[in-house]
């Protein structure tokens, strides 16, 4: 065991745990290394009893039940042909406006997103169906990749985001609350990525031409295919619905939720063992590696606290001669520059222990802090080096795309994201409103 002062402590549990990811290790065993290399050095062996203990705490969140439903129904609506409807109906509907294909993968992105929670769906689901269609028609290859990518993203903030659930259960905030701060941010971000695709459209038609006159279909048939959108439209009342009205929490929601997109799945006629089995399979792993890096989250979380971090933190931030929207503005920085090598989760425990003390200290919302988080993170799943959906993205693409071409296609539309950021830095509103509109009429 070693004494020392706080500043030394946090500065050892912080070395080591950039050290060990350095090393190449998997966050959990970062996470949970860090925590325990730490443990032994300040406490000795008979402080181990910490990591139980945070196994423990991990096991008994409630809430965490929501994941493995919310991960079991993306699965299950990737392959539920859903998507394939909605392309066909958005297509009919959008075939005359300049850039009209992209406007309407991201209206299928952001329907998607509102169904599922979870990213990877809506970039795969239009990569596989949408970009080969889009390129056929001569749209250029930063209109066609683009919208998906963005699009695909909106999972993060439009509930039922899987992030919202582990950021709620992390901070013990309201998991309904946070699911409605991101619907308005989510639908502004969705708005504004259409906006800048008909306008710049409008002006370079070459980038996304309008459909042939031939391929547009009639107004009977665009009628008709609005029947596409029923199926979405009831599993998303069943799932935001029933949370919204407090009728179900956001678990048993969860479990409906799962049984509707199986439902849904066997009314497309899509659903059978195989795709039961690999949709298993798949919740499993990603529950089961969620639930490992809580787990060493929670052992690194609590050396931190153990030694002072907060406390620390909160003395030095809080003494800093600058405005505290500064600061807040500082620790989105900090947010962007972590989000281009780290995924959500590990960022939420390096730093929320460490943040949400200052939030708290300044008066500031945590609902609003969380939806700035999950915006900056849509960010980091769209930046190089390691922004997931990039990748997502070039395992569906056909072969003339390169990543180069992906790179490119994303930058305007980070920069969409990054506006959307500063307006709800400045806007607390924009996130806070229907929250407080909906729950104070409960």
């Amino acid at each position: 065991m070693i004494e020392t002062s706080p500043l030394v402590a946090v500065i050892i549990l912080f070395s080591s745990l950039l050290m060990l990811l350095a090393l190449g290790l998997p966050v959990v065993f970062a996470l949970g290394g860090a925590g325990v290399v730490c443990i032994l050095l300040l406490w000795g062996p008979q402080a181990l009893s910490l990591t139980v203990q945070s196994a423990w705490t991990t096991m008994l969140f409630y809430t965490l039940i929501a994941i493995p439903f919310f991960v079991f129904m993306a699965m299950i609506l990737q392959g539920s042909g859903i998507a394939d409807d909605l392309f066909y109906s958005m297509r009919l509907w959008f075939a005359g406006v300049p850039g009209g294909l992209a406007m309407g993968v991201v209206v299928i992105c952001t329907i998607v997103a509102a169904m599922t929670g979870i990213s990877a769906t809506g970039v795969v689901t239009m990569g596989i169906l949408a970009l080969p269609i889009m390129l056929r028609l001569g749209y250029n290859k930063t209109i066609a990749l683009g919208p998906i990518l963005a699009g695909g993203a909106l999972g993060f903030l439009i509930p039922p985001s899987v992030a919202f659930v582990l950021y709620g259960a992390l901070v013990h905030v309201s998991i309904g609350r946070l699911f409605m701060g991101g619907i308005v941010p989510g639908l502004i971000l969705s708005f504004l990525y259409m906006a800048y695709i008909f306008v710049r459209c409008s002006l370079q038609p070459d980038l996304g031409p309008p459909l042939p006159r031939e391929e547009r279909g009639t107004f009977r048939q665009k009628v008709v295919s609005m029947k596409s959108l029923a199926l979405p439209g009831i599993l998303i009342a069943i799932v935001l619905g029933t949370i919204f009205a407090g009728i179900a929490s956001p678990t048993e929601s969860a479990a409906a939720g799962a049984v509707g997109a199986m439902i849904c799945a066997a009314i497309h006629r899509r659903l059978n063992w195989a795709m039961f089995k690999e949709a298993g399979i798949s919740t499993f792993k990603i529950s089961g590696m969620v639930m490992w890096i809580l787990i060493g989250a929670y052992t690194y979380k609590a050396v931190f606290f153990g030694v002072g971090g907060p406390a620390l933190i909160r003395e030095f931030l809080g003494g800093l001669p600058v405005a505290p929207v500064v600061i807040i503005f500082m620790m989105q920085v900090s947010f962007m520059i972590l989000g281009c090598f780290l995924s959500e989760l590990p960022i939420m425990m390096m730093t929320l222990p460490a943040y949400i003390p200052i939030i708290e200290m300044f008066g500031y919302s945590k609902i609003w802090f969380g939806v700035l988080f999950l915006v900056n993170m849509q960010m980091a799943y769209l930046t190089p080096p390691f922004g997931f959906c990039l990748f997502y993205m070039k395992g569906v693409a056909p072969p003339e795309v390169s990543m180069g071409d992906i790179y490119r296609s994303i930058l305007p539309f980070v920069g969409i994201q990054f506006i959307c950021l500063m307006l709800l830095l400045f806007f607390p509103q924009l996130a806070l409103w229907l929250p407080d509109l909906v729950f104070k009429a409960m």
